[in-house]
Formats: structure tokens, C-alpha cells, sequence
């Protein structure tokens, strides 16, 4: 059998043995060019010495070489020396030194270069002056970062500004001097909250209210949601309460509490608690801050018991807070129970509608989602607590019958029976989201630690800062809890459009209430079959409920006139901003209050611009 075979080559085109080529001459390039190019010297020999301990004493005594770098031959060894009156991480100076070691003898010859000394021709990198210091913490005051320090540093023509890694230095060294070092232990911390917890005579200093520190101790909640893995390794815990005097009498007539925990302020990842309060502006009101190591319900226990004891020792009054306002974590619920008992919870809006739509996404045909989520909004609307009841079992009905159980299932579950309070009717006069707490901690985040994360020795003296801030703005009058509901220019505007138009309007008289029903969107004119349908819930289906509920709105007020501002509406308008223009308006018709001038500048049927009205019209035009 003949063996004499041999294999034919892979067929490789002429364009691809240039682009080999091209490559291969391109990555030999590549190689010269990343190698570093030495300088080459030329050493002339100068003294020998008869030992190692001479040479090097001779070099001290010259007092301006540094060991730079030592290379091993099989002669001996070669110990070169650079110039050391500049900077290792700068431009070197061009003399240098050698000392050779004779591997055959314990001679030490020293060696020069050719070069003579440049040094003086160097700039070296001058620090930054005291001047210069001085307006960079005026700047750090102004909340600037360091590009824009920078900037502002440029546009003012000082000479010598520092360059960027000059002033990131300057700015560790100005925080660790203002803040203290970056790492703290426990007992630290603890022996800091000592020191703090006197109460102060000033109404708007900062101090430790409560806190608590536990060591190797182990926690026994049974929630497990919402929370997070301790960072501390020995699993100990710690809670801080930070507050002043003046925001804790601000709680003494809180009726409703408002409470939530934020992350990312700081570096170990810490969570941090907000309490505090709504004003009938919708405003949120801090009551103190906490640093907990975790967010269960022992944790928000602390921070309610601490707001409790701390407002009772403050204004010596009992505190009892009756509405809470949070999302569904079971830790605050449960915390907030422990130490005010049992009290209306209201579920937040805006976190309910989230959770709903991410399952409808899920668990609904696409066909159904809009519908579904249109629905859930128009049920979130329900004026009291009887309406809502049966506009959810008719919604339940509604989309049993789609065969959309699944989401039904949830809904029924989670919204229905577990947290049901997050419709808007569930009370006047106080708030269905959280949305002024979570706008309160994006605050916190842009102006008081500029987006990023603290660590928690520097964040305790951020935090005091912080809440001593809070608290001088009452003080100064920057900020004031409002007890009555402002009517804006934009709402006197649209109530006396409403007053001024043909709508109908019927009173029932009660006595000391009077009820003015008033037709709803365009309808002018409404029958006592309409009042009827409205009082009685005469509706089959929740289809009917979207059609019918809404067609007739029932304004309350006093048959004092003085207490119109007192009056209370079932539109959705009221129950959010707690004011409306049916309110206005029928004060506006039985002249229990005039309008303001600038109210009356609109057309009728014309919405406001936004933004300031103008204080003067156009010159008459003469031709």
C-alpha cells in the first residue's frame, strides 16, 4: 500500500495574507512603541573605597542623593542614586550617581554621570496658599463639587489655582479636620451619644434624644421584610434618636405621623429613619432623625418610643398620635401599634399603585392592563369608606367574570384584606401618600451630603448639622406650619368662574350644616333622582359606579359664615389639596368671602397661566 500522502494547504486569498501581514507589522510597532526609552548615561569612575560603610558615608555627607533603584550582574552589584532636591513624582534632575560593589572584593567604587545639576530649573508643584484655602471653604460651604470650585476658582482670576489633585487632597484634609476620621468603633460611637444626651438650652441645638447599643446581642423579629444584612461582623446593633427642642414641641399637636427609612447616606449602609408630620399645606415637617443599624420593628419601636418620650419631657403633655401614614412594611406598622395602640394606618397611594401595576404587568393579558389599571384608579377615589366597599366587591366581580383570577387573588389578598386603607375618602384632611416624606429625603440627599455616601463617623456630625438646620428654620421663619388650607390665586380663579356660571345648585338644610349639591364636569343642571343615585350607591355593576359616582358633587358647610374656610367637599380635588373650587365657589355665592381682583383678570371658561400674574395691563392703543 502506498503512503505517500500529503495534505493540500487551507486556501488563504491574497487580501488575507496582507491583512496578516499589515497586522503583524502593526503589532511589532505597537511593541517598540510601549517600550520605555532610558536616557543613556556616561559614568566616569571618581572614588574607590575600601568598604561599604565608607562609601555610604561619604554619600550622606553630601546630603542630596536617593536610592533610586539597584541592579544585580554577574560583576556585582550597581546602586544607583538620583538628585533628591526635587520630588520623587516629578520631573528628575539629570545628575546621578552609581555605586559599583565588586563581587571579586570588598571594594565600593562610585561612579558619576556626565550630567550636571538641573534642579534648579524645575518647577516644583507650590502648595496651596492660605488665601486660596480660605475662598475654596467659602465655596465648600456654597454646596460646590470640585469641578465647579474649580470653575469658580478661574472665572475670579486668582493666580495660582491649585489643580484638581491638589484640591481633592485639600478636600481630605478639610473634612477630616471638620469631621474627624473616617473609621469609629462601636464604643466610640456610644461615649459619643453620652456626651451628646444633655438637653440643651437652646431650642434649635442638636442632641442625642434616646439611643441604645447592643453588642454581640441577637435580634428576635419575626418580620423579615425590609430589612438588611448588618455590616457590623459581631452582629451588634445601635440605635440613635437626633432631634432639638423646638421640632419636638412642634409634635406636640401632630395628629398624624408620617414615617419611612432612606438609604444611600451612608457608606456602610445604614439605613436612616425619618419621622415627622404634614401641615394642611401638605408640607412635610421633620420631627427628628434616626441611625439604626437595621429598619425592623425593634428599630422603628426605638424611634416612636423616643419621639413619645422625648415630646412628653419637652412640653410635659401626653403624646398620642391617632393616623400613620407609611408604605406596607410590616416593621413600622407593628412599631407604631406597640406604642400608641391601635390607630388608623393609612397605606401609601403611590407605593400601592407601583405594586399593582408591576402584577397587572404580570399576571393580566396585555388587552386588560390599561383597563385594569384605569379601574384600580378610579376605585382609589372612593369618597368613604361604604362606597369603597362596594365599588371593591363589584371590581371583584368584574374581573372574575374576564377570568383574570389570578390578579384577582392578589388583589383581593394584599389590597383588599391586608392593607385596604389607600383610598382617598379614608379621612379628611390628611394626606393618601408619603410623597412629602419621600421628596424630604431627596432633599437630604442634594444639599446635605451632595449625593453621596458618608461614612457613619463623619454622617453623626452631618446628621446634627442637618437637624439643627431644620430647626432654625422655624426660628428664622423660613418655614411655618400652616393650620389652614392657602388658597391659591389658581383656585380663587377657577371658584369664581364656577360661582359666576349657570351650574344649579340644591341645599339641603340639616340645621347646622347645610349640604349644596352641585353637578359634576359640564353639566349644569341636576335632579333629585341624581341626589338620590348618589346617597343610595345605585349602581349594579362598577362600570355603573365609573359613570355614576362621580356626577354630583356634595359640598358641607357650617351656617356660620365666618367658618366657610371650614367646608368640606367629596370631589377628588378636596380630599388632595383639602380645598376646592366648589368650596369657593359657593362661598363666593352666598357672600361669605370675595374673591381677590386678580382673580376676576380670566375670561370665563379660561385656565390661569402658570407662574405670576402680571401686576399691570397694556396702555390703551390709540390709532
Amino acid at each position: 500500500m502506498n503512503s505517500n500522502f500529503s495534505q493540500i494547504p487551507q486556501y488563504e486569498s491574497d487580501e488575507e495574507m496582507v491583512d496578516e501581514m499589515v497586522n503583524e507589522n502593526n503589532q511589532v510597532q505597537d511593541s517598540i512603541k510601549k517600550r520605555r526609552k532610558y536616557k543613556v548615561y556616561t559614568w566616569i569612575k571618581d572614588i574607590v573605597f575600601n568598604n561599604k560603610e565608607d562609601a555610604l558615608k561619604y554619600i550622606d555627607n553630601e546630603n542630596q542623593w536617593g536610592h533610586n533603584f539597584t541592579n544585580y550582574t554577574k560583576d556585582g552589584k550597581k546602586a544607583y542614586y538620583r538628585c533628591n532636591k526635587v520630588k520623587y513624582r516629578t520631573t528628575q534632575c539629570s545628575a546621578r550617581i552609581c555605586l559599583f560593589y565588586d563581587a571579586t572584593s570588598d571594594d565600593v567604587v562610585l561612579f558619576r554621570s556626565d550630567e550636571i545639576h538641573t534642579h534648579q530649573n524645575i518647577k516644583t508643584i507650590s502648595k496651596i496658599s492660605t488665601e486660596i484655602k480660605t475662598e475654596i471653604n467659602k465655596l465648600i460651604e456654597l454646596k460646590l463639587k470640585p469641578k465647579a470650585i474649580l470653575e469658580s476658582l478661574h472665572g475670579q482670576s486668582i493666580a495660582n489655582v491649585p489643580t484638581m489633585s491638589q484640591l481633592r487632597n485639600y478636600l481630605v484634609t478639610y473634612r477630616k479636620g471638620r469631621y474627624g476620621q473616617s473609621i469609629i468603633s462601636l464604643g466610640q460611637l456610644e461615649q459619643w451619644c453620652i456626651d451628646c444626651n444633655l438637653l440643651p438650652e437652646n431650642d434649635d441645638e442638636a442632641f442625642v434624644s434616646s439611643y441604645e447599643f447592643m453588642y454581640d446581642e441577637e435580634e428576635d423579629d419575626d418580620d423579615v421584610d425590609n430589612t438588611i444584612n448588618d455590616p457590623d461582623e459581631n452582629n451588634a446593633k445601635f440605635r440613635i434618636f437626633i432631634s432639638t427642642k423646638r421640632l419636638l414641641k412642634l409634635a406636640v399637636n401632630a395628629t398624624k405621623i408620617h414615617a419611612d427609612a432612606t438609604y444611600k447616606l451612608i457608606w456602610q449602609g445604614f439605613p436612616v429613619l425619618i419621622v415627622g408630620t404634614t401641615d394642611l399645606d401638605r408640607h412635610f415637617h421633620p420631627f427628628g432623625m434616626a441611625i439604626c443599624s437595621n429598619e425592623k420593628t425593634k428599630d422603628f419601636k426605638f424611634i416612636f418610643e423616643s419621639l413619645k418620650k422625648g415630646v412628653e419631657k419637652i412640653n410635659e403633655e401626653q403624646y398620642s398620635p391617632i393616623i400613620l401614614i407609611s408604605d406596607a412594611s410590616n416593621a413600622i406598622r407593628n412599631a407604631f401599634e406597640m406604642i400608641f395602640g391601635k390607630r388608623l394606618m393609612i397605606m401609601c397611594w403611590a407605593h400601592m399603585r407601583r405594586n399593582v401595576v408591576s402584577k397587572i404587568q404580570s399576571l393580566v393579558d396585555s388587552e386588560y392592563q390599561t383597563i385594569i389599571i384605569d379601574d384600580v384608579d378610579t376605585l382609589q377615589l372612593s369618597q368613604n369608606e361604604i362606597i369603597f366597599n362596594k365599588a371593591s366587591a363589584l371590581f371583584i366581580k368584574k374581573w372574575k367574570q374576564k377570568k383574570q383570577i389570578a390578579f384577582v387573588e392578589y388583589f383581593e389578598n394584599e389590597w383588599l384584606k391586608s392593607h385596604n386603607t389607600w383610598y382617598e375618602g379614608i379621612q379628611h384632611f390628611t394626606p393618601s401618600t408619603n410623597n412629602s416624606l419621600e421628596s424630604f429625603n431627596k432633599i437630604i440627599k442634594d444639599e446635605d451630603t451632595y449625593r453621596e455616601r458618608i461614612p457613619l463617623s463623619r454622617f453623626r456630625i452631618i446628621a446634627f448639622e442637618t437637624v439643627k438646620k431644620w430647626s432654625s428654620q422655624y426660628k428664622h421663619k423660613l418655614k411655618q406650619y400652616i393650620h389652614t388650607p392657602t388658597i391659591t390665586l389658581d383656585i380663587w380663579t377657577k371658584g369664581y368662574q364656577w360661582a359666576k356660571s349657570d351650574k344649579n345648585v340644591i341645599l339641603m338644610d340639616h340645621g347646622d350644616t347645610v349640604e349644596y349639591y352641585a353637578p359634576a364636569d359640564d353639566e349644569f343642571k341636576i335632579s333629585n333622582n341624581d341626589i338620590d343615585t348618589i346617597k343610595t350607591m345605585k349602581w349594579n355593576t362598577f362600570d355603573q359606579y365609573k359613570k355614576r359616582a362621580f356626577n354630583v358633587w356634595c359640598i358641607k358647610m357650617q351656617n356660620d359664615p365666618t367658618n366657610w374656610m371650614k367646608g368640606i367637599c367629596n370631589c377628588p380635588a378636596f380630599f388632595k389639596c383639602y380645598v376646592c373650587k366648589h368650596v369657593v365657589g359657593v362661598s363666593i355665592r352666598l357672600r361669605f368671602c370675595k374673591p381677590p381682583p386678580a382673580a376676576k383678570d380670566i375670561p370665563i371658561g379660561h385656565k390661569r397661566k402658570r407662574g405670576r400674574p402680571k401686576k399691570a395691563t397694556k396702555a390703551l392703543l390709540v390709532d
